[in-house]
């Protein structure tokens, strides 16, 4: 153990993981604080509740991808479990930055700060979606935390690209942050978990090559389908609801 932590604080991986504290403090920072101090009188209690708990959720399925199926130099050694925790909990955090700035649902603002039930579901979507493709980045053998990210990468430019393709042919953004529509919200919410699921597992398996990984990562394809799915199911609820309105 001592000769693995001389080894840590040697290597670039100290600079890594000192980077990554700091995101996790400003992550903690911005995510509880909200929920402490600012959340609304007589906003939903039970929401509350399980946004405090879902960075805990986090924490136990991470520990158990990393306990199980990461690197084997990862799994045998508790130093490097937590350097991977903090990374996670690092790349979330940009993650959820990315995304704000993408698609224009902000934490807290929308879901907080303005009582938007419907950003509210999505932002916890996010927040899932992200964890699975960075879970699933770390599932196999690999030389290093870089190839964690590069694997992680490819699946969260593609997760981003398709979010695009989804607004671009429902317009969801608006009608999540300015219809504040629950059922738009809700269907969003699923899309990003179940698109985050399928590219979490194309971001899997053991390290070959940056050639490799991206024609690996092929295994993402149904994620296709299941956004044209989904874009058409939109459509569908928009149009009955526009319908509704109509008469």
């Amino acid at each position: 153990m001592y000769k693995e932590l001389i080894g840590f604080l040697e290597s670039e991986e100290i600079i890594v993981f000192l980077f990554s504290c700091v995101l996790v403090f400003l992550f903690f920072k911005r995510w509880y604080m909200p929920l402490l101090k600012t959340w609304p009188a007589g906003f939903n209690s039970n929401a509350r509740s399980i946004l405090g708990f879902i960075p805990v959720v986090f924490f136990i399925l991470f520990y158990i991808v990393l306990n199980y199926f990461a690197s084997f130099d990862v799994v045998d050694s508790n130093l490097y479990k937590l350097f991977y925790i903090v990374l996670g909990f690092a790349w979330v955090y940009t993650g959820l930055l990315l995304v704000s700035v993408c698609f224009g649902i902000i934490w807290p603002d929308d879901a907080v700060h303005l009582g938007n039930k419907s950003a509210l579901v999505v932002i916890i979507g996010e927040f899932f979606a992200l964890s699975a493709i960075y879970v699933g980045a770390n599932i196999g053998d690999g030389p290093g935390w870089w190839c964690v990210l590069f694997a992680g990468s490819l699946g969260l430019a593609a997760w981003v690209v398709l979010g695009f393709v989804y607004h671009f042919c429902t317009d969801i953004f608006e009608r999540i942050t300015v219809d504040r529509d629950l059922g738009s919200g809700i269907r969003f919410c699923f899309y990003l978990v179940t698109s985050g699921i399928i590219l979490g597992y194309a971001c899997s398996g053991d390290w070959t090559s940056f050639s490799k990984t991206i024609e690996e990562f092929q295994a993402a394809l149904p994620v296709l389908p299941l956004t044209l799915v989904m874009i058409l199911i939109e459509l569908y609820f928009q149009k009955i609801k526009s319908r509704k309105n109509s008469v």
